[in-house]
């Protein structure tokens, strides 16, 4: 059961009681990520009375960065059966075959840096592998075939990871931001935007995953065809670009349905 305390001027706070296999206590989760708190310009911070519009956010929306943020915390584990039980699930997928031993030289094959593939989760966590499994389970028989085909020059394991920690880092998610990464994440208007449909669509986080790392790819491939001569030293530049086209989206304004944002996305 989740807790209401009462907060001056009526304000409700719903404390979120969920299993304890993080480090945030429940007075922590009732309020705003503290980066959030830090994060408001002059305009926001002394003039806000002025103004009918500022980007604190909603009971329900402090409950669902939490709730995600709890979500995203646990590490891949090879002790763990669960993460091994995904593992092998996502090679099922991908080979339709069972795996034997994790390590495997074929996972290169599918954009992954080496044999053994969860040593590219350690930035990611388990929502890195979550990513990759959801990707394939939705585009394995065309975009995903595409991906890997060595021509193309594209890891696709290794680009999908790469959105999950932009994504997690962007939207406050990750451990040990302070001030000095205010350069780096969601000003107050982004993070906003990105509580709001936390809240009103369904598995958000893996439609943002899905669009970012699918225009990743179609940005890379536009590249290949205008210079042939295109080399994974050109890869960083494109990566750059998705993030900035992220940045642009959800700093822009606060959009009313997740059809707007996406328009709004493709039209940069």
């Amino acid at each position: 059961m989740n807790q209401e305390l009462q907060q001056p001027q009526d304000q409700i706070i719903v404390l979120i009681n969920q299993q304890k296999n993080h480090p945030w206590s429940e007075i922590q989760m009732a309020h705003e990520p503290i980066t959030h708190q830090k994060n408001k310009e002059f305009k926001e911070k002394y003039l806000s009375s002025c103004f009918d519009e500022t980007y604190n956010l909603t009971n329900q929306e402090i409950k669902e960065w939490w709730m995600l943020r709890v979500e995203l915390y646990p590490l891949y584990s090879h002790k763990d059966e669960n993460c091994v039980k995904r593992i092998k699930g996502l090679w099922y997928l991908l080979t339709e075959s069972d795996l034997e031993e994790i390590r495997n030289q074929k996972w290169t094959e599918f954009g992954f840096q080496q044999a053994d593939p969860t040593t590219d989760f350690r930035g990611g966590g388990i929502q890195s592998l979550d990513d990759i499994i959801n990707f394939v389970s939705d585009y394995k028989d065309n975009m995903v075939k595409e991906m890997c085909k060595p021509q193309n020059d594209f890891y696709f394991a290794a680009s999908s990871i790469n959105i999950t920690f932009f994504i997690k880092r962007y939207f406050h998610l990750q451990e040990q931001l302070d001030e000095r990464d205010i350069k780096e994440i969601a000003d107050r208007i982004a993070l906003k935007n990105f509580c709001r449909f936390l809240v009103r669509e369904d598995n958000f986080w893996k439609k943002l995953h899905q669009l970012l790392l699918s225009d990743l790819f179609n940005e890379w491939m536009a590249l290949k065809k205008r210079r042939p001569e295109t080399t994974i030293m050109d890869y960083g530049p494109i990566l750059e670009r998705i993030k900035q086209k992220t940045k642009r989206t959800f700093t822009i304004r606060l959009f009313g349905n997740l059809k707007q944002l996406i328009e709004f996305y493709q039209s940069l």
